[in-house]
């Protein structure tokens, strides 16, 4: 599996795909080369880091890109992001995928959470039937590592842009998690002729590995796993409520010894209630 082909074809279903990149080394030529094959679907693009114009020389000349200024300078605030989604959705007749560029600049006005729940509702298709993809840009040398570790949860597809001793020469590791559990990991290295042309130097082979389902060491100051041992003795104990499980020749039984209070008086059965 190409995982660079499938991302910049679409070929691979992934509702959100993060694209994570810095001042050094950006990712906006990736939206360009992915809007590019993705010309049976409505593109809206929202655009809380530069000004439509900006934007409209970095796509390609295309009908079906929609654009929206979403960041009021004057007033400093952004527009809300799930209210823009649902004006989108109503009005669109065919398939939607929309581009944020960028959700850091989204999240430095509203709290994370907030942003964390707007994405979790954009991207489920029970809520947004018509939107088959989200692919937002987020900057690692403005947002938190811990944010941006909760966002790659919920992505399907990552993309890591970084940069090298060459200002014109990138690095991209892109990860794409199957619904087998297991992850398809490429990396990549190309030469950024412009901020819309990107020639790829060498193409390596995909590595399948799998994903790490592993408890982490630092959640809390006690062990939360177990040894192969503690395991093993963990399997061979036998609990106390097993036991009736066993089958016996005596049947299902019960037996029951009455109490001292017990009223055994079956003509007023709650007479003990002092009604």
């Amino acid at each position: 599996m190409n995982v660079y082909d499938s991302i910049v074809r679409g070929t691979q279903a992934s509702r959100l795909i993060l694209i994570e990149d810095s001042f050094l080394a950006k990712g906006q030529f990736l939206l360009h080369l992915m809007s590019a094959n993705r010309k049976s679907y409505d593109i809206h693009v929202l655009c809380y880091e530069n000004l439509v114009p900006k934007y409209q020389t970095l796509f390609p000349s295309l009908s079906n890109i929609q654009y929206h200024d979403c960041f009021e300078i004057l007033n400093n605030c952004v527009s809300p992001l799930e209210e823009i989604i649902i004006r989108v959705a109503a009005k669109s007749t065919r398939k939607i995928v929309i581009f944020i560029d960028s959700l850091s600049m989204y999240m430095l006005l509203n709290r994370f959470n907030k942003v964390y729940r707007e994405i979790l509702d954009i991207t489920s298709s029970d809520k947004f039937p018509n939107i088959v993809q989200v692919v937002a840009v987020i900057h690692n040398d403005v947002t938190e590592v811990n944010q941006i570790g909760h966002l790659k949860n919920l992505c399907k597809t990552h993309v890591l842009v970084q940069s090298t001793n060459n200002p014109l020469v990138l690095n991209l590791r892109l990860e794409h998690k199957r619904s087998n559990g297991k992850c398809v990991v490429q990396k990549l290295k190309g030469e950024l002729k412009s901020d819309i042309v990107f020639q790829l130097i060498n193409d390596l082979p995909p590595q399948q590995i799998e994903e790490d389902k592993s408890i982490p060491t630092n959640l809390a100051s006690f062990k939360l796993d177990l040894q192969a041992s503690e395991k093993k003795a963990k399997e061979e104990l036998i609990l106390p409520y097993t036991q009736v499980q066993i089958p016996s020749n005596t049947g299902g039984m019960i037996h029951y010894v009455p109490d001292e209070a017990d009223d055994w008086d079956e003509e007023d059965p709650d007479d003990d209630l002092e009604i």
